[in-house]
């Protein structure tokens, strides 16, 4: 039976997405999250049961916050195309600001851990089947229109994802620049308002829309 929300639980759930930028999945401790927290384990058990399901309580809470912001964003007035832009700039943001998290989660996912596979394929999809309507809708103007839309969706949505995930590997290892540029200056490219929505528009006319 879900626990009602408290400060307490709110404080481990903190430190949990704290730890888990850090070290991933399978690196997050139970008992570091409590000592971060300031919380005994006894308290954690009676919020989350097990390191599992804290886990799913983080990971959605992170996912819901995103999928909040996809679909107002998503609702804006105007065409199929418009709106499928408005979607990938979401994805894009949503990136952003998982870069620490994310290159954790996909190391997890590339090493077979079943937890995290399990998770990422039943609770981050929703934001695909939006996204696959919305490419539904576009596809008889595009120049793949008789492509699938999972054919659709591997060549827009990607490009909104990896650019901004490299930088935060980029970070997290202490890089400086590359390929001669400062990672500054690259970051503020990737990174802005302005460099997601270009990236957005990049990807829609990569399939001729």
């Amino acid at each position: 039976m879900a626990r009602p929300a408290s400060g307490t639980d709110i404080k481990l759930k903190a430190a949990g997405r704290r730890l888990l930028e850090e070290k991933g999945i399978t690196g997050l401790s139970v008992r570091e999250a409590c000592r971060l927290a300031g919380v005994n384990t006894g308290m954690f058990h009676y919020y989350f049961g097990s390191k599992e399901e804290f886990l799913k309580a983080i990971l959605k809470e992170i996912y819901a916050e995103f999928m909040l912001n996809f679909k107002a964003g998503v609702a804006v007035a105007g065409t199929p195309r418009a709106r499928l832009k408005a979607a990938l700039v979401e994805v894009g943001k949503f990136a952003l600001g998982i870069r620490r998290v994310a290159p954790m989660l996909f190391a997890d996912l590339v090493h077979g851990k079943k937890e995290a596979f399990a998770f990422v394929s039943g609770n981050f999809t929703e934001h695909i089947k939006h996204i696959s309507v919305l490419a539904e809708e576009c596809r008889p103007g595009s120049a793949v229109k008789g492509r699938s839309i999972p054919f659709l969706i591997a060549a827009i949505v990607p490009v909104m994802i990896f650019p901004v995930l490299l930088g935060g590997i980029l970070e997290r290892n202490g890089v400086k620049s590359i390929g001669g540029r400062d990672l500054q200056k690259l970051r503020e490219e990737l990174f802005s308002d302005e460099g997601i929505a270009e990236r957005a528009e990049i990807a829609l006319r990569g399939i001729g829309l």
